[in-house]
Protein backbone atom coordinates (compact mmCIF):
# COMPACT_ATOMS: atom_id res chain seq x y z
CA UNK A 1 0.00 0.00 0.00
CA UNK A 2 1.04 3.64 -0.80
CA UNK A 3 2.76 5.42 1.96
CA UNK A 4 1.14 8.87 2.58
CA UNK A 5 3.23 11.67 4.76
CA UNK A 6 0.14 12.96 7.16
CA UNK A 7 1.94 10.64 10.45
CA UNK A 8 5.62 11.46 9.69
CA UNK A 9 7.33 14.66 11.72
CA UNK A 10 10.17 16.72 10.53
CA UNK A 11 13.57 15.31 11.80
CA UNK A 12 16.68 17.96 12.02
CA UNK A 13 19.88 17.50 10.35
CA UNK A 14 23.21 19.27 10.44
CA UNK A 15 25.37 20.12 7.57
CA UNK A 16 25.42 19.58 4.79
CA UNK A 17 21.81 17.83 4.19
CA UNK A 18 21.61 16.08 0.99
CA UNK A 19 18.60 14.78 -1.30
CA UNK A 20 18.01 13.06 -4.59
CA UNK A 21 15.07 14.52 -7.00
CA UNK A 22 14.70 12.76 -10.25
CA UNK A 23 18.61 11.18 -10.12
CA UNK A 24 19.88 14.55 -9.49
CA UNK A 25 21.74 15.29 -6.24
CA UNK A 26 21.22 18.34 -4.55
CA UNK A 27 23.46 19.23 -1.21
CA UNK A 28 22.43 22.04 1.20
CA UNK A 29 25.45 23.41 2.75
CA UNK A 30 25.71 26.34 5.42
CA UNK A 31 27.94 28.22 8.48
CA UNK A 32 26.91 29.95 11.28
CA UNK A 33 24.49 31.29 12.47
CA UNK A 34 22.51 28.11 10.92
CA UNK A 35 23.31 25.27 13.43
CA UNK A 36 20.81 22.49 11.67
CA UNK A 37 17.52 21.94 9.44
CA UNK A 38 14.56 20.70 10.19
CA UNK A 39 13.43 18.21 6.82
CA UNK A 40 9.80 18.11 6.61
CA UNK A 41 8.86 15.05 6.24
CA UNK A 42 7.74 14.98 2.31
CA UNK A 43 11.59 15.67 1.57
CA UNK A 44 12.52 12.33 3.95
CA UNK A 45 12.27 9.63 1.59
CA UNK A 46 14.48 11.70 -0.66
CA UNK A 47 17.48 12.17 1.37
CA UNK A 48 20.79 10.40 0.38
CA UNK A 49 24.67 10.68 0.35
CA UNK A 50 27.20 11.11 -1.87
CA UNK A 51 28.57 13.65 -4.85
CA UNK A 52 26.24 16.45 -5.90
CA UNK A 53 25.08 18.08 -8.89
CA UNK A 54 23.00 20.89 -7.73
CA UNK A 55 24.97 22.80 -4.43
CA UNK A 56 22.70 25.66 -2.82
CA UNK A 57 24.57 27.32 0.01
CA UNK A 58 22.28 28.61 2.74
CA UNK A 59 23.35 32.27 3.96
CA UNK A 60 21.33 35.66 5.92
CA UNK A 61 21.35 38.95 5.26
CA UNK A 62 21.23 40.98 2.34
CA UNK A 63 23.72 39.83 -0.54
CA UNK A 64 25.56 42.04 -2.71
CA UNK A 65 23.76 42.96 -5.53
CA UNK A 66 25.01 44.32 -8.75
CA UNK A 67 22.40 45.50 -11.74
CA UNK A 68 19.20 43.75 -12.08
CA UNK A 69 17.04 43.60 -15.04
CA UNK A 70 13.61 42.76 -14.45
CA UNK A 71 12.83 39.22 -16.24
CA UNK A 72 9.53 37.26 -14.92
CA UNK A 73 6.90 38.40 -12.20
CA UNK A 74 5.35 35.78 -10.41
CA UNK A 75 3.57 37.98 -7.85
CA UNK A 76 3.10 37.99 -4.86
CA UNK A 77 5.48 35.07 -4.21
CA UNK A 78 8.22 35.66 -6.85
CA UNK A 79 10.13 37.36 -9.53
CA UNK A 80 13.02 37.26 -11.34
CA UNK A 81 15.81 39.26 -12.13
CA UNK A 82 18.99 38.84 -14.98
CA UNK A 83 22.07 39.88 -13.06
CA UNK A 84 25.92 39.30 -15.34
CA UNK A 85 26.45 35.95 -14.06
CA UNK A 86 23.13 34.67 -13.40
CA UNK A 87 19.95 34.56 -12.63
CA UNK A 88 18.01 36.09 -9.27
CA UNK A 89 14.92 35.22 -7.69
CA UNK A 90 13.16 37.38 -5.09
CA UNK A 91 10.82 35.48 -3.11
CA UNK A 92 8.31 36.79 -0.81
CA UNK A 93 9.41 40.84 -0.80
CA UNK A 94 5.62 41.17 -0.17
CA UNK A 95 6.21 39.31 3.16
CA UNK A 96 8.61 40.71 5.38
CA UNK A 97 8.58 37.58 7.61
CA UNK A 98 9.69 35.52 4.71
CA UNK A 99 11.46 37.34 2.43
CA UNK A 100 14.49 35.48 0.39
CA UNK A 101 16.71 35.64 -2.91
CA UNK A 102 17.66 32.66 -4.35
CA UNK A 103 20.94 32.99 -6.97
CA UNK A 104 21.63 30.59 -9.63
CA UNK A 105 24.73 30.77 -11.90
CA UNK A 106 24.75 30.64 -15.41
CA UNK A 107 27.64 28.36 -15.17
CA UNK A 108 28.92 25.97 -12.56
CA UNK A 109 29.31 26.53 -9.07
CA UNK A 110 26.68 27.21 -6.08
CA UNK A 111 23.42 28.67 -6.17
CA UNK A 112 22.84 31.04 -3.13
CA UNK A 113 19.74 31.28 -1.01
CA UNK A 114 19.92 34.14 1.32
CA UNK A 115 17.70 34.93 3.75
CA UNK A 116 16.62 38.74 4.82
CA UNK A 117 14.05 37.99 7.58
CA UNK A 118 13.64 35.71 11.02
CA UNK A 119 12.44 32.61 8.82
CA UNK A 120 15.52 30.47 7.74
CA UNK A 121 13.89 27.55 6.62
CA UNK A 122 15.07 26.73 2.72
CA UNK A 123 11.38 24.32 2.23
CA UNK A 124 9.33 27.12 3.04
CA UNK A 125 8.44 28.73 -0.42
CA UNK A 126 9.41 27.67 -4.14
CA UNK A 127 12.82 28.38 -4.02
CA UNK A 128 14.00 24.26 -4.14
CA UNK A 129 11.43 24.17 -7.18
CA UNK A 130 12.82 27.19 -9.26
CA UNK A 131 16.25 25.80 -8.36
CA UNK A 132 14.98 21.57 -9.44
CA UNK A 133 12.83 23.58 -12.53
CA UNK A 134 16.23 25.54 -13.59
CA UNK A 135 18.24 22.62 -13.74
CA UNK A 136 16.06 20.39 -15.46
CA UNK A 137 15.62 22.49 -18.46
CA UNK A 138 19.82 21.86 -18.84
CA UNK A 139 19.51 18.02 -18.18
CA UNK A 140 15.82 16.98 -20.56
CA UNK A 141 13.46 17.14 -17.48
CA UNK A 142 10.63 18.53 -16.54
CA UNK A 143 7.92 18.99 -13.57
CA UNK A 144 4.05 18.12 -14.85
CA UNK A 145 1.33 18.97 -12.37
CA UNK A 146 0.07 15.04 -12.11
CA UNK A 147 -0.57 11.81 -10.14
CA UNK A 148 1.85 9.21 -11.13
CA UNK A 149 1.73 5.88 -9.97
CA UNK A 150 4.39 3.12 -10.78
CA UNK A 151 3.17 -0.74 -10.72
CA UNK A 152 5.36 -3.63 -11.82
CA UNK A 153 8.08 -1.23 -12.82
CA UNK A 154 6.47 0.95 -14.88
CA UNK A 155 4.49 4.40 -14.33
CA UNK A 156 1.69 6.33 -15.25
CA UNK A 157 1.07 9.65 -15.07
CA UNK A 158 -2.55 11.41 -14.60
CA UNK A 159 -1.55 14.84 -15.72
CA UNK A 160 -4.26 17.82 -14.86
CA UNK A 161 -4.85 21.32 -14.27
CA UNK A 162 -5.78 22.46 -10.70
CA UNK A 163 -9.17 20.98 -10.14
CA UNK A 164 -8.95 18.05 -12.95
CA UNK A 165 -9.10 15.36 -10.20
CA UNK A 166 -5.01 14.42 -9.03
CA UNK A 167 -6.30 14.22 -5.66
CA UNK A 168 -9.63 12.24 -6.40
CA UNK A 169 -7.31 9.81 -7.77
CA UNK A 170 -4.69 9.21 -6.09
CA UNK A 171 -7.16 8.99 -2.95
CA UNK A 172 -8.39 5.82 -5.28
CA UNK A 173 -5.16 4.59 -6.33
CA UNK A 174 -4.52 4.17 -2.78
CA UNK A 175 -6.87 1.75 -2.07
CA UNK A 176 -5.54 -0.49 -4.64
CA UNK A 177 -2.86 -2.80 -3.87
CA UNK A 178 0.46 -3.07 -5.65
CA UNK A 179 0.25 0.81 -6.59
CA UNK A 180 3.35 2.80 -5.19
CA UNK A 181 1.82 6.48 -5.65
CA UNK A 182 5.22 8.81 -6.17
CA UNK A 183 3.18 11.99 -5.62
CA UNK A 184 -0.55 13.42 -5.79
CA UNK A 185 0.53 16.60 -7.59
CA UNK A 186 3.88 17.11 -9.39
CA UNK A 187 5.84 14.93 -10.93
CA UNK A 188 9.45 14.58 -12.84
CA UNK A 189 9.86 13.23 -16.35
CA UNK A 190 13.57 13.17 -17.59
CA UNK A 191 14.55 11.50 -21.04
CA UNK A 192 17.64 9.26 -19.76
CA UNK A 193 19.73 6.88 -22.78
CA UNK A 194 16.90 7.41 -25.04
CA UNK A 195 13.89 6.62 -23.09
CA UNK A 196 11.96 8.48 -20.44
CA UNK A 197 11.83 8.03 -16.90
CA UNK A 198 8.91 8.77 -14.13
CA UNK A 199 9.71 10.30 -10.82
CA UNK A 200 7.81 11.14 -7.76
CA UNK A 201 8.40 14.69 -6.01
CA UNK A 202 8.41 16.39 -2.15
CA UNK A 203 5.70 18.69 -3.58
CA UNK A 204 2.94 16.46 -2.92
CA UNK A 205 -0.94 17.86 -2.97
CA UNK A 206 -3.32 17.82 -0.55
CA UNK A 207 -3.09 13.91 -0.65
CA UNK A 208 0.49 14.31 0.64
CA UNK A 209 1.97 11.18 -0.98
CA UNK A 210 5.61 11.63 -2.53
CA UNK A 211 8.08 8.65 -3.36
CA UNK A 212 11.42 8.98 -5.43
CA UNK A 213 10.03 6.35 -7.79
CA UNK A 214 12.70 6.00 -10.85
CA UNK A 215 10.33 4.17 -13.77
CA UNK A 216 9.89 3.84 -17.13
CA UNK A 217 7.32 5.82 -18.09
CA UNK A 218 4.73 4.08 -20.34
CA UNK A 219 1.45 6.42 -20.73
CA UNK A 220 0.18 9.60 -19.66
CA UNK A 221 -3.54 10.34 -19.02
CA UNK A 222 -4.64 13.56 -19.33
CA UNK A 223 -7.62 13.58 -16.95
CA UNK A 224 -11.03 15.44 -16.59
CA UNK A 225 -14.19 14.40 -14.15
CA UNK A 226 -17.01 13.18 -16.52
CA UNK A 227 -19.98 11.30 -16.55
CA UNK A 228 -18.43 8.11 -17.81
CA UNK A 229 -14.89 6.48 -18.06
CA UNK A 230 -14.24 7.72 -21.34
CA UNK A 231 -11.01 7.59 -23.46
CA UNK A 232 -9.53 9.41 -26.23
CA UNK A 233 -6.25 8.95 -28.03
CA UNK A 234 -4.27 12.55 -28.88
CA UNK A 235 -2.46 13.20 -31.55
CA UNK A 236 1.01 14.07 -31.59
CA UNK A 237 0.64 17.89 -31.29
CA UNK A 238 -2.56 17.24 -28.80
CA UNK A 239 -0.28 15.74 -26.38
CA UNK A 240 2.40 18.86 -26.28
CA UNK A 241 -0.81 21.00 -26.01
CA UNK A 242 -1.84 19.56 -23.09
CA UNK A 243 1.80 19.16 -21.62
CA UNK A 244 2.55 23.10 -21.95
CA UNK A 245 -1.07 23.34 -19.81
CA UNK A 246 0.32 21.41 -16.86
CA UNK A 247 3.40 21.86 -17.25
CA UNK A 248 6.53 23.85 -15.16
CA UNK A 249 9.05 24.37 -17.57
CA UNK A 250 11.03 27.76 -17.23
CA UNK A 251 9.22 30.30 -18.95
CA UNK A 252 11.74 33.16 -18.22
CA UNK A 253 14.76 31.45 -20.83
CA UNK A 254 14.18 31.13 -24.20
CA UNK A 255 16.71 28.13 -24.30
CA UNK A 256 14.87 26.45 -21.92
CA UNK A 257 11.77 26.60 -23.47
CA UNK A 258 12.58 25.50 -27.08
CA UNK A 259 14.33 22.61 -24.62
CA UNK A 260 11.23 21.94 -22.94
CA UNK A 261 9.06 22.24 -26.19
CA UNK A 262 11.46 19.53 -28.03
CA UNK A 263 11.16 17.04 -24.95
CA UNK A 264 7.67 16.93 -25.07
CA UNK A 265 7.58 16.72 -28.34
CA UNK A 266 9.80 13.56 -27.79
CA UNK A 267 7.91 12.42 -25.77
CA UNK A 268 4.35 12.63 -27.25
CA UNK A 269 5.83 10.58 -30.06
CA UNK A 270 7.70 7.79 -28.01
CA UNK A 271 4.90 7.32 -24.88
CA UNK A 272 1.12 6.67 -25.87
CA UNK A 273 -0.90 9.68 -24.58
CA UNK A 274 -4.59 9.95 -24.02
CA UNK A 275 -7.59 12.32 -23.02
CA UNK A 276 -9.20 10.21 -19.87
CA UNK A 277 -12.70 11.56 -18.50
CA UNK A 278 -13.46 9.81 -15.99
CA UNK A 279 -16.07 8.94 -12.93
CA UNK A 280 -14.88 9.32 -9.07
CA UNK A 281 -14.90 5.20 -7.50
CA UNK A 282 -13.12 2.39 -8.13
CA UNK A 283 -14.45 1.53 -11.51
CA UNK A 284 -12.41 4.69 -13.32
CA UNK A 285 -8.80 2.75 -11.72
CA UNK A 286 -9.86 -0.68 -13.42
CA UNK A 287 -10.88 1.38 -16.67
CA UNK A 288 -7.99 3.13 -16.40
CA UNK A 289 -5.84 -0.45 -15.70
CA UNK A 290 -7.35 -1.99 -18.24
CA UNK A 291 -6.55 1.00 -21.41
CA UNK A 292 -2.87 0.84 -20.20
CA UNK A 293 -2.71 -2.73 -21.09
CA UNK A 294 0.54 -4.93 -19.93
CA UNK A 295 2.13 -1.37 -18.94
CA UNK A 296 0.26 -1.88 -15.22
CA UNK A 297 -1.19 -5.57 -15.68
CA UNK A 298 1.63 -8.15 -13.89
CA UNK A 299 -0.85 -10.70 -15.69
CA UNK A 300 -0.95 -9.21 -19.44
CA UNK A 301 2.69 -8.67 -20.37
CA UNK A 302 1.43 -7.49 -23.60
CA UNK A 303 -0.26 -3.89 -24.54
CA UNK A 304 -3.73 -3.11 -25.51
CA UNK A 305 -4.16 -0.65 -27.87
CA UNK A 306 -6.05 2.92 -26.96
CA UNK A 307 -9.42 2.95 -28.58
CA UNK A 308 -10.10 5.72 -31.46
Amino acid sequence: MPFSLDAAIPIYMPTPLTFTIADLTVTLQWHPPFSGVSVPAAYQPFLATGSSDIRLELSTGEPQRGEEVPVFDSAPIWSLYRMRDGLSFHLFDSYPELKRTLFIPDEGGSARLAFHAADHNPFVGPALELLMITHLARRDGVILHGCGISRDGRGVVFAGESGAGKSTLSRLWAQKEGIEILSDDRVIVRRQNGSFRLYGTPWHGEEAFAAPGGVELSRIFFIRHGQGNHIRKLSAAGAVREMLKCSFPPLWDAGGMAAALELFHSVATTVPCAELAFVPDHTAMDFALDRAGGTLNPGNRGRMPLPP
